[in-house]
C-alpha cells in the first residue's frame, strides 16, 4: 500500500468515527446504524467492517476515540485547578461528571457492557489512559508511604463512589428527600474521603 492509500485509509477510519460519535450525541449506541453511519459518508456500507471487523470492534473504536478526548479535557481541567491535590481530585470529579451529562451514549458505550475494552485497542488505551489521570491524582493525595496497593484501591473506591452517585442521579434514584444535589454529594463524599486517607496513613485496617 502506498503511503498515499495508507494516509486516505486513516482518513476514512476517522471520519467514520466522528460520524458516529456525532450520532452518539442523541442517541444510544443501540440505536446506531453502522449502515447510516457509511451512507452519510457516502462509501460502501462494509467500509466500517473493512477497517474495524465488526460492528462491536466498530462501536469500541467509537468509545475509544470519545474517551480519549474526554480524557484530554479532563487533563486539561486538572492542570488548570489549583495546586493543592485536593482541589484537582475535586477538577476530576467534574470534568468526569461533565463527560457523563455532555457525552452520555458515549460514557455508557465505553463503560456500559456494549463493547469490552478488549475489542479495540483505541477503547483500550483510552481506558488505560483515563484511569493513569485517575490514579495518579488520587495519588497525589495520599500521605507518605501508602503502598502501590492500597492507592490502588483507593482509586477504585473513589471512582465507584463517583460513578455511582452520578448514575443513581441520571436515573433518578436519588430520594427526594435527600438535602443536597448529586454533585453536592459527590464532592461531599470525595471531602470524606480524603479526611478517611489522612487519618488512616498509608493502610487501612483490613476487614475480612
Amino acid at each position: 500500500m502506498t503511503e498515499s492509500a495508507s494516509d486516505e485509509e486513516e482518513r476514512l477510519e476517522s471520519r467514520l468515527l466522528r460520524a458516529a460519535l456525532e450520532r452518539l450525541a442523541s442517541a444510544p449506541a443501540e440505536a446506531l446504524s453502522v449502515r447510516q453511519v457509511a451512507q452519510e459518508l457516502g462509501v460502501s456500507h462494509q467500509a466500517p467492517y473493512v477497517h474495524f471487523g465488526s460492528r462491536r470492534g466498530f462501536l469500541a473504536a467509537v468509545a475509544g476515540t470519545g474517551m480519549a478526548e474526554a480524557t484530554v479535557r479532563a487533563r486539561a481541567i486538572v492542570a488548570a485547578a489549583d495546586d493543592h491535590p485536593s482541589a484537582r481530585l475535586h477538577a476530576l470529579a467534574d470534568a468526569y461528571l461533565a463527560f457523563i451529562r455532555k457525552q452520555p451514549h458515549v460514557h455508557d458505550l465505553a463503560n456500559g457492557p456494549t463493547v469490552a475494552k478488549s475489542d479495540h485497542p483505541l477503547l483500550q488505551q483510552a481506558a488505560i489512559g483515563y484511569w493513569n489521570l485517575l490514579h495518579d491524582t488520587i495519588a497525589a493525595c495520599q500521605p507518605a508511604g501508602t503502598p502501590e496497593a492500597e492507592v490502588l484501591r483507593r482509586a477504585a473506591v473513589a471512582w465507584g463512589t463517583v460513578y455511582g452517585i452520578s448514575r443513581l442521579s441520571a436515573f433518578g434514584q436519588l430520594p427526594a428527600s435527600v438535602p443536597a444535589s448529586a454533585d453536592e454529594l459527590i464532592h461531599g463524599a470525595i471531602d470524606q474521603l480524603i479526611a478517611g486517607w489522612q487519618e488512616a496513613g498509608g493502610s487501612l485496617p483490613s476487614r475480612m
